[in-house]
Order: C-alpha cells, then structure tokens, then sequence
C-alpha cells in the first residue's frame, strides 16, 4: 500500500478572472505556487499509482470572509476529485475557524471530524482536536489555535475502535501534535493537544497503534515514544514538501519528498 501525506497547504483565496468581453472566452488566471505544486503533487499520486491520499489538515489560509474562503476550499476540491487518486482529509484549526466543520468534511454530531477506514488490514482512525478546553467545538470566528482538545466522545470512539478484532495495525491521524513535545524544560509545546497523555496513554495500552500521523508544527518532526512513531509531516506552503508511506508486512516506511 502506498500513501502520499500533505498536510498545511494554507492555499491562499483565489481570485475569479476577469469577465470576458462578448465572445470572448476568459482569460485563466495563473495558479499560485502552493496550488501549482498540490495539482503536481497529484499529478505524481496519479502517475505512481498511490492507492490513496492523507491531508493532514489546514487547506485553506483563511480570511475574514467565509464565502471566500468556502471558495477557495471548493476550487481545490474540485481538482482533487478529477485527479481521480482519493483523499482522506483531517480537519485543521484554520479548516475548523474559518468555515462550518461540514462544509470541508461529513461531521458526525456527536464526533466532530472523527472516523475510521480499514485499508488492507491496517485501520486509520482520523481524530479532530478542533475543540476548547471547554469541551466547545471550534466554531468560525475562534482563533486560538493553542487552545486543543480530543473531547470524550471521541476517546471513548478510540478505545472502541481499537477493540476491534478486524485489523492487524492502527495508524492515528490527527491535525495537531500527539507525542510528547517540550517547549523547553518546563513547559509542553501549544502544538500539542492539551489531552495528548491521555490520548497517549490509550494507544499504547491497546499494543496496535504503529504510527501517528500529525502535522500542525510546520518544520515537521519524527519520533519515537513508548514503541509507537509519531511522524509530524512539514507544512506543504514551506517548500513544497510531502511524504509516501509505504505499507507492507514488514511494517510503515516513510520517504520525504519535495515537489
């Protein structure tokens, strides 16, 4: 199984050409670098035959008007579903601030942006930190990001999840950082979700989580805590970066990659 991960794409608004003169077709406005190197990106899913795509989350930049960015988030769907190579996606907090969580993805009430598929033995459970510390999930308008949570209704979907008996591995995806991640001696760095040890303390209790997949912290990060890896992808509007897993039965691998 091959698997391309993008993730922090922050695609800027897109600008509508302008209206032709009578009989004339209009004139394409030019891509962005980001959408450019996304439609490449794609393009090379296509050709080497990814069998799906994960999103990590954040698509959009986000202004302060929700139609625009609505737009925006449209527009590239569109091109994602004619490269015909499908696409997981995980809500970001831009995704969840800027705009209602369903317009981007089919929440469930009671679980926000949480779900799972079962790909050739491996399970993915998608998480949504999008919510406060209180519990309320990000609404538009909200704006910090530091603020994160995993609320109870999705933990209680995790551990039922991994009791299931139909799957081998599980791989985690969530938009913010999971693993522990110190922002120096004293304090845990605002990239991590503020429940992160008790979502922790769940995946290696099951002893079937593999791999976390995150982004959020965009110079990306990968480590190893407690016999589970936590592969932070590097934001994509950076410098074009991506990464292909690879699934076998020998385990996950990761390459990185630059369009």
């Amino acid at each position: 199984m091959k698997i391309g991960i993008i993730a922090d794409l922050h695609l800027p608004k897109k600008e509508f050409p302008p209206r032709p003169e009578p009989g004339k077709k209009p004139e394409p406005l030019p891509d962005d670098p980001v959408t450019a190197g996304v439609k490449a990106f794609y393009e090379k899913a296509k050709q080497e035959k990814y069998d799906f795509v994960i999103n990590l989350g954040d698509l959009i930049n986000g202004t302060d008007n929700e139609d625009d960015d609505y737009m925006t988030a449209m527009m590239f769907s569109r091109s994602m579903i004619s490269s015909t190579v499908n696409t997981y996606y995980v809500l970001g907090n831009r995704d969840a601030m800027c705009l209602p969580k369903d317009l981007l993805l089919h929440c469930n009430k009671n679980l926000g942006g949480a779900y799972s598929f079962l790909k050739d033995g491996v399970l993915f459970i998608a998480l949504d930190a999008n919510y406060s510390c209180d519990g309320k999930s990000y609404e538009t308008g909200f704006s910090d990001w530091t603020d994160s949570l995993i609320p109870a209704a999705q933990i209680e979907f995790l551990k039922n999840q991994l009791e299931r008996t139909d799957f081998e591995k599980a791989v985690i995806l969530c938009h913010q950082r999971l693993d522990l991640f110190m922002d120096g001696l004293e304090h845990v760095n605002p990239h991590v979700v503020s429940n992160a040890e008790e979502i922790r303390h769940i995946l290696e209790q099951s002893g079937k989580v593999a791999l976390v997949l995150q982004a959020h912290y965009h110079s990306g990060d990968d480590t190893v805590q407690n016999g589970i890896r936590y592969y932070t992808q590097k934001a994509f509007f950076k410098n074009l970066s991506y990464s292909v897993l690879t699934a076998s039965s020998d385990g996950f691998t990761i390459e990185k990659e630059e369009i």
